[in-house]
Order: structure tokens, then sequence, then C-alpha cells
């Protein structure tokens, strides 16, 4: 594509934030963002000398008055509520024919715009990805409103401190004067009573907007983040760079150093916790660990079954093989920090055999059998996909038969027959997730092996996206008891494994219902602290139990 710079941009300040706007359009001479291109600044409450040294300094520029005097008084920059931002980047790009760009005034241009400005008119819209959750920057009470799904609430946040739109497309002319008219709406834009200090206003009126239609695929966003608290942030960009008005030009350069060894020191301090925490063995070993427990039911004695130094075993799942049971679990390795399947009897005194190692961390080994066949879908997230693999040699022959989803990430996965079809239960994060919240996800099918899973109606409703601590996810198979079909789920209130309970299902294609009962008096040793997974086979329950957190 050929280079070209023809799009207009759009920025403005008050008094408080001049001294940035200022510092904004030097930056832009230096990177020759002004070259072809139109800019537009908006006075929103300058004062007289603040603006005509603007116009005096940068006489390319377009300066423009926003009449806050005829706009609800939630206009006002000083509210903090920000809904003219949506207002005057609307009131440019309505009459605009290509693309139109809002910049916060405290950006700073750091190298070549093309690749942006390609991207706008190849996919028609830009912004780049924060690292929060939506729930964590939108307030839920506009986010129902809006009638976001709440499957996409654990979806990662986009930043508004850059915003690009081709008005050539009339869904993005839609999507701008959309984000203007929903910001009039105070009660929208900034819910009343102001209770959830994490609300961006603008900023969530836009995700709210843009983020179901980048799920549904109408939107492809570039996979880039802004430069807060990103471990590998954009280059081209540096945001939040904040001048007092007093501050002297000629500290410029200071300042733009200050914050970027800030940043720098910020970025290298999420890269070294990411490595500590998870790749280096010394913190995972002092901070978490399982052993797995077995009994018979009716006798009150429990059997730790042994481990070797430097792993953990965890996941239980029990197996018939022959009239001998042996256990599936997963074999986590601290040197390696992930784990693999591994398998035993669970009489005698073999030692485990590595049975599965797909080359990512691997949990939660759920079998099943079906056609005569022995099946395993276990987890493994880290790859994207949730795969089924057939036993081609027990226990130790594993072959993968299919993908069954692809692009996601999916965890503590079942599948189980009931009312003359097979359902798949699982956890699935939200695409671009930003932070460990996932839903409730179901599928049925009348083939686990080579049919189709079809989405159950529920799963649009996002259950559990607001649960902490993995609570909601799969604690082990789904079982019968009294008539009654129930499963097994993880309920942590203050840290991931603390705990689990049973819960009650009723489920039709067309409808999911749920709730918690008692625990019967031959398993309530699940009711323990740290007890995280159950499996039962005829007199024998295997389960495993955290005790380091």
């Amino acid at each position: 594509m050929p280079s070209r710079n023809d799009a207009i941009y759009v920025t403005g300040a008050d008094a408080r934030f001049a001294r940035n706007l200022h510092q904004l359009l030097r930056a832009v001479l230096r990177h020759r963002w002004n070259v072809d291109a139109h800019w537009v600044i908006f006075d929103l409450g300058m004062t007289a000398d603040q603006r005509r040294d603007l116009m005096q300094s940068f006489p390319w520029i377009e300066v423009r008055t926003l009449d806050l005097e005829k706009l609800p008084p939630h206009y006002v920059p000083s509210y903090g509520a920000y809904a003219w931002k949506a207002h005057i980047v609307w009131e440019v790009a309505e009459h605009a024919k290509g693309p139109v760009i809002w910049m916060d005034s405290a950006n700073l241009p750091r190298g070549s715009a093309q690749p942006m400005l390609d991207w706008i008119h190849t996919h028609g819209f830009y912004m780049l990805h924060g690292r929060s959750p939506l729930l964590a920057r939108c307030d839920r009470r506009m986010l129902e409103r809006l009638g976001v799904p709440r499957w996409l609430w654990g979806s990662r946040e986009l930043a508004s401190g850059l915003v690009g739109a081709d008005m050539a497309r009339p869904e993005m002319r839609k999507l701008l004067q959309d984000w203007a008219t929903l910001s009039d709406d105070e009660d929208i834009i900034r819910p009343k009573p102001d209770t959830f200090r994490g609300h961006r206003n603008d900023q969530s009126v836009l995700n709210a907007l843009v983020q179901p239609l980048a799920a549904l695929g109408h939107i492809k966003l570039p996979n880039l983040d802004i430069d807060i608290s990103a471990p590998d942030p954009v280059k081209f960009l540096s945001t939040r760079n904040k001048l007092k008005p007093t501050t002297p030009l000629w500290a410029d350069p200071l300042m733009r150093a200050r914050y970027g060894l800030i940043k720098a020191v910020d970025q290298l301090a999420i890269r070294t916790n990411k490595l500590i925490n998870r790749r280096w063995f010394p913190s995972r070993w002092r901070g978490e660990y399982f052993e797995l427990r077995t009994t018979k039911r009716g006798q009150p004695d429990q059997t730790v079954i042994p481990c070797p130094a430097g792993h953990y075993y965890a996941d239980p799942f029990l197996w018939d093989h022959d009239g001998q049971p042996w256990v599936f679990f997963a074999d986590f390795h601290y040197f390696s920090m992930r784990g693999t399947i591994a398998a035993m009897p669970l009489d005698g005194k073999q030692k485990a055999v590595r049975v599965l190692d797909p080359g990512v961390h691997a949990s939660f080994p759920f079998l099943f059998r079906h056609a005569g066949k022995l099946w395993m879908m276990p987890e493994t997230c880290k790859n994207g996909r949730l795969d089924l693999y057939e036993c081609t040699r027990f226990p130790d022959q594993w072959h993968r038969h299919r993908t069954v989803f692809e692009d996601v990430n999916t965890v503590d996965t079942v599948v189980f027959k009931h009312n003359g079809l097979w359902w798949l239960m699982t956890s699935m994060k939200s695409p671009q997730a930003g932070g460990p919240q996932r839903y409730l996800a179901i599928y049925y099918s009348d083939d686990p092996v080579d049919g189709i899973w079809h989405p159950h109606p529920v799963n649009v409703e996002g259950r559990e996206i607001t649960s902490a601590h993995g609570t909601g996810r799969n604690a082990g198979a789904v079982f019968e008891h009294d008539g009654q079909l129930i499963r097994c789920v993880q309920s942590s209130r203050d840290y991931y494994s603390q705990g689990m309970e049973l819960r009650a299902m009723t489920l039709t294609r067309e409808s999911f219902t749920e709730r918690k009962i008692a625990t019967p008096d031959d398993l309530t040793m699940i009711d323990a602290e740290g007890v995280h997974h159950v499996s039962q086979l005829g007199d024998r329950i295997v389960w495993d139990r955290r005790t380091r957190h």
C-alpha cells in the first residue's frame, strides 16, 4: 500500500492540559505527523495566552472552540465524565471522508504513524489494548444497560487515548456517532451513584460498542498494547506524559526522559515478575503444592499417594482397566514449570508413568469411553485449543484424534451423557482476555468423538464471569446421586483451589439451572479447606488438596 497521511487528527485541552498539548504538537513536528495531515485542536477552556501561543507556535493547526455553555454540565472537562471527547470527535468525523484519529493531549509520537494509517485504511478501525478486563474498567450497570454480553466482560479493555476510524466506511461513521450519542446520557457515561472507581467513562462507552463487534468479526483490532503496564508495548507512541501548566519549554527533553525511564522500569518489572512467578521454580514451589489422597467409602483412613521431590500431583481421575483401578492425574514439575499427564494403578507399588506430554502445560485428564474406545480430553489451554485424544495402548500411548475447539482458552472440561445427548461443560475465557475470569460454557452433540458440538443458550449469559479465584470451574466428573445430576465445582473466596462444592443440575437443550446441595455423607472429605478436585469409582475415592498457598 502506498504511503499516505490523509488523516484528520483531533485533540484538545483546557487550561490544565494546554502545556501537554504544546508538548504533543512539538513531537508531531519532530516525527512529521503533520505532513499532509490536518490537525484540529479544540479549545476546551484554555486561557487567551495559551491559545495564542499554540497558534503562533504551530501555524498549521486549526483551532476550534467547544461552546460548553450550550452543553450539559457533564461535558465540562473539570467534571471528569469526558463526554466532550466523543462529542468533538464526531463533530469532525461527521464531515470527514477518510481516517479520523483522536489523540489525547498527553500522547507523544515516537515513530512513524504509517503502520497505524495502513491498518485504518485496510481494516477501518484502530485502538490499542490495555491489560485489564472490561469488568475492572467498566461499571457493570453500564455494561448491562448497553447489552454487552457477559461472556465478553473478561476481554481486555481498549484504551481510548488513541482512536482511529475510517469515515469512508458507513459502519465506522455509525460507531463514532453512537459513541457521541451515548455520551450525551450521563447515566450511561458515568452511572450514579458513582461507587465504582475503576470506571473509565468515555473509554467504557466506546468499549461497550466495539468489543461485541470485534468478537463477531465485524471489526478487526490490532493485537498491540498501549505503553501502560504492558511488558512489550507499541514503540511508536508514548502515552500519559502529563506536565504541569508551569513546566518550562526547555524541560521537555528532561520530562520525556523521566517518563521514558519510569515506563522502562515498569515494563522491566512486569517482565521480571512474570519470569519469577511463572518460570522460576522456587517461587512456585513456595506458594503452591497439592497432594493426592485416597480412601474407600465407609472407611475413615486416608492414604496420601506418594509424589517424587520437585513434583506435585493434582486433578485425579479414576479409571477401571481390566478390573484394576487406575488414577490419571496432572504431574506438575517445578523445574519445567508445567504439567504432563501421568497414570498409575491405585493398588500396588508401581510408580507413575507419563502418558501424555503435548509440549505445553497439561492437566485435568478427563477420561470417557465411547464406541468401545477410551478417550481423553485434557486441559492444554496454553496452545489455544481443546483437543481429543484416543488411547491406542493403555495407559501410555495416545493419538490426537481431533481438535474440538480452536482459538479458545478452555479449562477443566468434562463430557457426559444425559437424556440421550452427549454434553460438554468447560470454563472459557473471553476473547483477548485481560485476566483470570472465566465463564461457564456448555455444548451438546449426538457424537462426542466426531460430531458437531452445538452451543447451549446459557453460554451467552457468561455465568461465573464475575467470580474470583477459579470459582465455577469443574472440580471432577459429573455424576448422579439420588436421581440428581451433580456437578463438582471449585468454590474459592480468597485464593485459587480454596475449596469445592456440589451443585445439582437440570439440563436440556434450551435451559440450564444448578443449585448448591449438601455434601453426601460418604464425600464429606471434600468439605475441607484446600480440596480442589474429586473422582469416584465404585467404592474408591481420590481427591487432591492444596496444602501450600
